[in-house]
């Protein structure tokens, strides 16, 4: 007896091809949601050569990653960047990213490489692969010039309203480091600096690199950085942020020493004002 009826063998054939039609549908409507995610190149080092293209993922930091006057992206980053992508025969594209959405970005496969003055820090570091660190950087406070009397040490900086670039080492450090109390998350160090300009917040936890080159100048020329002495925050170094087991690891590491040992490293950091090369690191290569 059979419990579901007697069984026919050209029933059982019609319904095994209509469920094998059905499994490659739903596969190939799996993949096609996948296409945005992924490709068939083995490494990403072949997929940007087949796109003809590194996408990387930057803010608005000067000197890091900026644009001139005519919109081209520069800096210390892009400018390497762009030199490492012409030796693999491929262009530089830029796109701007949201901070705190930088691993989803990268994991996506939106774009290829992190490359604005990131921290390389334990935490990111389970979620990424890094390169070598090429620079270093510490966390320091900007306020207004007028203010210099009343924020001055660590207690006034961690009295005051804060911004922070949302996700970056200036946001830890206000968070975990300051616990502070009043705290205003932005989308980017520059906003952060804005705020401070605009006497909407009173001080921004942002990178000295950052800091150096525009604070006091231009549109921030009432804007001073607090002696360095009295507020300034663990060292830091940067590094180009990669997927996890990336072969571009490799490759970047290889024209970092090259760079290194030719002077273009130490050429571009004459260039952009306030970049201090990570020289243990890169002479370690």
């Amino acid at each position: 007896m059979y419990p579901f009826g007697k069984f026919n063998s050209q029933e059982y054939i019609k319904m095994k091809k209509v469920l094998s039609l059905l499994l490659t549908v739903l596969f190939c409507a799996g993949s096609l949601g996948l296409m945005a995610g992924c490709d068939n190149t083995t490494s990403d080092f072949e997929r940007i050569q087949a796109n003809g293209k590194m996408v990387v993922g930057v803010t608005l930091y000067e000197p890091m990653d900026y644009q001139d006057e005519n919109g081209e992206w520069i800096g210390f980053d892009a400018d390497l960047a762009k030199m490492m992508a012409q030796e693999w025969g491929v262009t530089a594209e830029f796109t701007i990213i949201r901070w705190n959405n930088k691993v989803a970005e990268l994991n996506s496969r939106n774009i290829d490489v992190i490359w604005n003055g990131m921290t390389a820090d334990e935490e990111l570091g389970r979620q990424i692969d890094f390169s070598v660190s090429y620079a270093e950087n510490m966390q320091v406070a900007v306020i207004q010039s007028s203010n210099a009397s009343t924020i001055y040490d660590v207690d006034t900086v961690k009295a005051a309203q804060i911004a922070v670039e949302r996700g970056s080492a200036g946001d830890t450090v206000a968070t975990e480091t300051l616990n502070a109390g009043s705290l205003n998350r932005v989308d980017s160090q520059l906003n952060a600096l804005l705020e401070v300009e605009a006497g909407t917040s009173d001080v921004a936890l942002i990178d000295y690199t950052m800091a150096y080159s525009v604070v006091g100048k231009g549109d921030f020329s009432n804007l001073m950085i607090v002696d360095t002495d009295a507020v300034s925050f663990e060292r830091e170094v940067f590094a180009v942020g990669l997927r996890k087991g990336s072969d571009l690891t490799a490759r970047i590491n290889a024209l970092f020493k090259e760079y290194y040992a030719d002077g273009t490293l130490a050429s571009l950091a004459e260039k952009y004002q306030g970049v201090a090369l990570n020289d243990d690191a890169l002479s370690a290569l």
